[in-house]
């Protein structure tokens, strides 16, 4: 995923929740994860949801708060799908691909995937495509090494 802009007003709250973490204080943590995402879903873009989305699964390593932390972040990456879509960004698109891909969500990937032909194929965005199908390859890939381990 990348980020190139400017910090948004989540930054500092994501700043607040990592350093909670690091002092084990869950608490804190969750509170400053909470107000990264109201910060992030109080903006138009689809950017502020990624990374916040990013953070929730941080907030995994608690005891406890795995399975939480982790559908969290699956519906705050939907939401910036969403966004990306409804933007016409086919950046934010990919990003959320490779989120969905993180997370071992074939399913969303593959959604993803189909959104992003659909967005470059209506902006006519040929490099759009190549990337499109380098991430699908590299996500396929991905798949097949970890269904591999899997078997063993």
């Amino acid at each position: 995923m990348t980020t190139t802009e400017t910090p948004g007003p989540w930054t500092e709250y994501i700043r607040a929740m990592d350093q909670a973490l690091a002092e084990t204080n869950a608490t804190a943590a969750v509170r400053a994860w909470r107000n990264a995402y109201a910060a992030a879903l109080g903006m138009p873009g689809w950017r502020g949801l990624v990374e916040v989305a990013a953070a929730s699964l941080r907030i995994g390593t608690i005891p406890g708060f795995g399975k939480a932390s982790e559908a969290r972040a699956r519906e705050t990456y939907w939401t910036a799908l969403f966004r990306a879509r409804q933007q016409g960004s086919l950046n934010g698109v990919l990003d959320a691909a490779e989120a969905f891909g993180a997370l071992g969500d074939r399913t969303m990937v593959e959604q993803c995937i189909r959104v992003a032909e659909s967005l470059a194929a209506l902006n006519g965005d040929a490099s759009g495509g190549e990337r499109i199908r380098a991430l699908a390859a590299n996500l396929t890939e991905r798949y097949l090494v970890a269904q591999r381990a899997e078997a063993r």
